[in-house]
């Protein structure tokens, strides 16, 4: 009985083994097909990533360049700027001189001079006035005789009282133009400082220029890596449609291979339920040995 079931069960295990056997074979070309379809959106996905990746690559390098060349531009105009503010500190001492120096002192004698001028512009203003009164107007000898010396000279204000009053606008001017000294000082030392910054600057800007310039060359060479992989993946893709119809074939091969090999077990299980060994024999014979003596006795009663 249990040599029976255990046929019965590789029997079962056959049938199902060939089944799917036949079952892989019909389905061998839609499964092959989908794995295809799906393996090429994959492939050209990718394939559409890298080309999205080497132009924004592309447009990396192109954009370094141009910040290569405008930090060289930026780099030697901090320079020059550096080199004018250096240049113009000679120029404000000599004005911080002038101003606070030479100008107040001056002025400082043209005040005192003031007085003196006041003096003499007071001598010069009775003169004006004197010869602009001199006039003949007379008959002489019968003649109607009008003569004058053509000076025509009425001011508003006396010339004396002009020169004073330009020396008392002058006065405070001195004092103020001393006390610029310490701003135009500060302001050369400042011009000193932010020339000593700018070169600093300058020379910072060349050093990450020069980093900037090394990262131009990685870029071309990651923009060749990406266009060997496109490459690559459209050579991949051509493959994979090339050899689609030999993989359904090998496939389908090992599917009837599958297939035949469940014959041994189909063999085997129906071997085992079919077959009648010696001990079969033997019990057989004394079940009808039983029964045909079961049946003389009741026959003898």
């Amino acid at each position: 009985m249990l040599r029976r079931i255990t046929g019965f069960v590789l029997l079962i295990v056959g049938l199902g083994g060939v089944a799917l056997a036949a079952y892989g074979f019909t389905q061998v070309d839609n499964v092959v097909d989908t794995v295809a379809v799906a393996l090429d959106g994959t492939l050209g996905l990718t394939a559409e990533s890298l080309t999205t990746v080497e132009d924004t690559l592309s447009l990396a390098q192109t954009t370094i360049v141009d910040v290569n060349a405008g930090l060289v531009t930026v780099e030697d105009t901090a320079v020059n700027l550096a080199q004018t503010i250096n240049d113009t500190k000679p120029l404000l001492e000599q004005v911080n001189t002038i101003a606070s120096q030479d100008a107040p002192d001056s002025i400082e004698a043209v005040q005192t001079a003031i007085p003196d001028v006041a003096e003499v512009a007071g001598v010069i203003d009775d003169t004006l006035v004197t010869l602009n009164n001199f006039e003949i107007d007379e008959d002489i000898l019968g003649f109607k005789i009008q003569y004058d010396l053509g000076v025509n000279y009425e001011p508003t204000q006396s010339f004396d009282t002009t020169v004073t009053q330009l020396g008392d606008s002058l006065d405070g001017l001195p004092e103020q133009l001393r006390s610029l000294e310490p701003s135009l000082t500060s302001a050369s030392e400042n011009l000193d400082a932010v020339s000593q910054n700018i070169l600093t600057i300058s020379g910072d800007l060349g050093t990450i220029n020069g980093n900037i310039a090394e990262v131009e060359p990685l870029l071309g060479e990651y923009i060749g890596i990406v266009n060997e992989i496109d490459t690559t993946l459209g050579e991949t893709r051509t493959t994979i449609q090339s050899q689609l119809e030999t993989v359904k074939l090998g496939l389908k091969v090992v599917m009837v291979w599958l297939g035949f090999m469940q014959f041994s077990l189909l063999y085997l299980g129906w071997d085992l339920i079919t077959r009648i060994d010696k001990g079969d024999i033997e019990e057989l014979v004394e079940e009808f040995v039983e029964e045909e003596l079961e049946q003389a006795s009741q026959g003898e009663q």
